[in-house]
């Protein structure tokens, strides 16, 4: 039992603390011989110097009768025990009464009081909440007059203000009028907005949807933070975490978390130079040493160069746990080995734990330490997937074995995290990695990039980013969200080495069978990654020559290069038909798949073949007297089409099976395929999406 001698008197404490004070007092009193009338001077001290103090206190009138009372009722009582002695029943029962109507009246002075205290407080919180709303009415008067007269919406309706935690602007909900109005109706014009109003350069409105279809929020930004400010660190929070839960990488204007779980999700990140992207890469790999169910894989062809600063902070603090790079690739044939063990795995994680996926009743992989996710981190993909990149034959196959990836593995976990100088076509040549990237990001750059990325609907301007570190980023058909990353460096990344090696997971024992011999050879020849060693030197690899589609009926003006014979040289025209036709088929490869040939562009590159005096001659009709493509990949991109049935087969369909039956063929680009089929009268689409002969020929399946 603890005792709190600290704590005040209550209404029981108190009663007995008075009634056995007043007979202890008043039987020494009396055996002493002390004269009655001390009692009765005793306690008018005490009231007088109760009053005081209470008075000091801001003890109320209540109160202060009630100390007062107490007082006189113990010195009058004591006095009379004093006369004739305090152990007669009739003074002892007096002495209890006058215990227990003190209790009852401390109880209710003590209800009373509350009750008092809560009153203020109520009228306190009322009387600030009377301000605090007055201004906000006049804020959300304001700013309904400004959409009435920048969006031209009369009777938006301001329901709601919140002033952000971390100061610097707030948040308006609005509901829209009648009429058929979006909350993309107020987005059209949230830089108009922000002009209105006035706003410091770097501030700006940003308007998303709010509860509701007919509803919207409006995030105002009155303070630019990240011009004014210090750059956000990283955060001290290296608790463990899940590849399930959210992966954070900065804030939004208002001051919550930017990020995203990205489970199933493959991210691309674009940025011009000096404006993040390295730091932003660094982020995502800092949030994924904190999960204890992923791994993180590195390619980076400038030397590793990501991998780095984690791998020498590791090996500086000892070694201990696992390190968090699981691999590095640094060249072209490390990237090969790499990509082809991480697909490896994808294709026997899909059989090898289907009785686990059906165990936790999920289609996908329940990741876990046991299996865990794997994350592909590459730092400027270009020197992948650039035109000049895709000559280099080891390069290409390689970034033709991730996209294999990043199309087949996403629900065994094994996923990619990639970054660019841009997303254009000169940088990437295969756009399938941009567009089944679920989760893209542009840091400072280009407003034509940015929207290309993104879409022209999200609206995002250079204006949403204006310094190194500011970006937006979009979640699959999610509005694009202004964020700024944190900024780490390189004691932070040493700390975070130190908090989570020792939880790092090991890959399983599935996946490591199928990445073979290539991911336990992996730190072979690895000791410059860790500052121990020099780099080796980077091997001379020899770009192939681009292999062209030999057209039917006329000479490849090319043939022969290379050869020990010498060869004309190339003329004028020869560059120019070389050029027209690399830059037919580049076009033709990213048209819409509901695109028709362009007669325009076959008519310019018969005038360019007639003027190099080469004949142009289309190829002779088929069996069946139709044109096939002049391709010859057609020919088995017909031939499994034909082979699907009536119900069809889709274009990445198609190119899987390309890729699987024919490796030594440069499998067509999805639109390619359906440009091809859908200019073919004998194929039609029993399904959106689907191609299939038509049942009139009288073609039955193989």
């Amino acid at each position: 039992m603890h005792i709190d001698w600290e704590s005040g008197h209550g209404p029981f404490t108190a009663p007995v603390s008075a009634a056995g004070s007043a007979l202890a007092v008043s039987y020494a009193a009396a055996a002493a011989g002390v004269a009655p009338w001390w009692g009765a001077a005793v306690a008018g001290a005490g009231l007088v110097g109760s009053h005081i103090s209470g008075r000091m206190a801001g003890a109320g009138r209540g109160d202060l009768v009630l100390r007062a009372a107490a007082w006189l009722g113990a010195g009058g009582w004591c006095s009379w025990a004093m006369t004739v002695g305090p152990w007669s029943g009739e003074r002892l029962a007096a002495l209890g009464a006058g215990a227990v109507a003190l209790g009852t009246a401390v109880a209710g002075s003590r209800t009373a009081r509350r009750r008092r205290e809560e009153g203020q407080r109520a009228e306190a919180a009322a009387a600030a909440h009377a301000t605090l709303q007055h201004r906000y009415r006049a804020l959300a008067a304001e700013w309904a007059a400004r959409l009435d007269r920048v969006a031209g919406l009369e009777g938006v309706q301001v329901v709601g203000v919140e002033m952000w935690e971390h100061g610097g602007g707030f948040t308006l909900e609005g509901r829209l009028p009648e009429g058929g109005y979006t909350w993309r109706h107020v987005q059209r014009v949230q830089d108009g907005l922000a002009g209105d109003a006035r706003l410091p350069n770097g501030c700006t409105v940003e308007i998303t949807e709010g509860a509701d279809r007919g509803s919207f929020l409006a995030n105002i930004e009155t303070q630019n933070q990240v011009v004014a400010g210090e750059p956000r660190m990283y955060p001290d929070d290296y608790s463990p975490r899940s590849y399930n839960d959210p992966l954070l990488w900065g804030v939004h204007r208002d001051g919550s978390d930017a990020g995203a779980v990205c489970r199933e999700l493959c991210a691309i990140a674009s940025a011009r130079r000096g404006s993040g992207k390295t730091n932003l890469l660094h982020v995502w790999i800092a949030g994924q040493q904190r999960m204890d169910d992923a791994l993180s894989w590195v390619i980076d062809l400038n030397g590793g160069g990501v991998a780095l600063p984690w791998l020498r902070a590791w090996h500086k603090a000892g070694r201990p746990g696992r390190p968090p790079i699981d691999w590095v690739a640094d060249t072209p044939e490390k990237v090969l080995a790499m990509a082809e063990a991480l697909l490896r795995i994808a294709k026997a994680r899909k059989p090898g734990y289907a009785d686990l996926q059906i165990e936790h009743d999920d289609d996908k992989l329940p990741v876990s330490p046991e299996v865990p996710a794997i994350i592909v981190n590459g730092d400027e993909i270009a020197e992948l997937y650039s035109s000049k990149a895709r000559k280099n034959p080891t390069l290409r196959k390689a970034g033709n074995v991730l996209l294999q990836v990043v199309e087949l593995a996403r629900a065994v976990a094994c996923n990619t995290m990639m970054t660019a100088l841009r997303a254009t076509a000169d940088v990437l040549e295969e756009p399938q990695l941009v567009v089944q990237s679920g989760l893209k990001v542009a840091m400072q750059g280009d407003e034509r990039e940015l929207n290309y990325l993104m879409g022209w609907a999200d609206r995002i301007t250079p204006q949403d980013m204006p310094t190194p570190g500011t970006g937006a980023y979009k979640v699959l058909d999610r509005l694009a969200r202004p964020f700024q990353a944190y900024r780490i460096v390189p004691t932070v990344i040493a700390r975070i080495v130190e908090a989570t090696c020792e939880r790092r997971p090991v890959l399983d024992e599935l996946s490591l069978r199928a990445a073979g011999e290539a991911y336990a050879n992996r730190w072979y020849g690895t000791d410059h990654l860790f500052g121990i060693g020099p780099a080796p030197a980077p091997a001379a690899v020899e770009a192939a020559p681009e292999q062209r589609p030999v057209r039917e009926g006329w000479t490849d003006p090319t043939a022969g290069w290379g050869k020990s014979t010498p060869a004309a040289p190339a003329t004028d025209t020869d560059n120019a038909i070389a050029d027209a036709d690399a830059a037919l088929r580049r076009i033709r490869g990213e048209i819409d798949d509901t695109t028709a040939r362009d007669p325009e562009l076959e008519a310019r590159a018969r005038e360019i073949f007639e003027q190099g005096g080469l004949g142009y001659t289309p190829p002779e009709p088929d069996e069946t007297g139709q044109q096939p493509s002049s391709d010859p990949r057609y020919r088995l991109v017909f031939e499994i089409v034909r082979k699907s049935g009536p119900a069809g087969i889709g274009p990445e369909a198609i190119r899987d099976v390309i890729a699987q039956r024919h490796p030594d063929v440069e499998v067509p680009h999805a639109a390619t395929i359906g440009r091809w089929l859908g200019a073919d009268p004998r194929v039609h689409r029993p399904k959106f999406g689907r191609y299939a002969l038509r049942p009139a020929n009288g073609d039955t399946p193989a």
